[in-house]
């Protein structure tokens, strides 16, 4: 039951990293998705939402070397 819980803290974890990814973190990453449209940030939802831990170390990363 434990493992259930901390994949839902995961999964909640990650939606809303993802959201907040894609209305304005992802241009800082990858200036090309700026002008993406809405379908292509709805096809890498899921993948922002699982990969959430890699993408923030990114951002993190391009934010501390840009500094």
């Amino acid at each position: 039951m434990i493992i259930l819980y901390l994949i839902g803290i995961y999964l909640l974890f990650g939606v809303a990293f993802a959201v907040i990814f894609l209305i304005s973190l992802i241009k800082k990453v990858d200036e090309r998705a700026e002008g993406a449209p809405w379908t292509f940030k709805l096809i890498i939802f899921p993948g922002c939402v699982v990969l959430w831990p890699v993408l923030l170390r990114k951002h993190l990363r391009f934010k501390w070397m840009c500094s």
